[in-house]
């Protein structure tokens, strides 16, 4: 019998901020850990949006950003998440396709 690898099977460590991360701290965590996203975790851990380069870089140009110190304000909401026991060919679809998909292991609160 095949063996149908998971999420978890390709995933080691997870690299993620608060929402109240400040602007730098993410940036000096994308470097450490030479990463351009990084997931943004609301209280409860669950995941609340994600941050990329693209979400820093008008900040980083100089461009006055309104409201944009904190990662819970850059972040692009909502994330794409899946399950750490969905298989790799079931998880593709939805993270290609950016369907919206709840972790359902830690749904969001509202």
């Amino acid at each position: 019998m095949q063996h149908l690898r998971t999420v978890n099977d390709v995933t080691h460590a997870v690299v993620s901020v608060d929402r109240g991360a400040a602007f730098q701290n993410i940036v000096e965590s994308m470097r450490q850990w030479r990463i351009s996203a990084l997931p943004v975790v609301a209280d409860g851990g669950w995941v609340a949006g994600v941050i990329s380069g693209a979400d820093l870089l008008p900040r980083a140009q100089g461009v006055d950003v309104p409201r944009s110190d904190t990662a819970g304000q850059l972040m692009t909401a909502p994330a794409v998440t899946v399950t750490h026991d969905a298989t790799l060919a079931g998880a593709a679809p939805g993270v290609v396709d950016v369907a919206v998909r709840v972790n359902v292991d830690n749904p969001p609160r509202r």
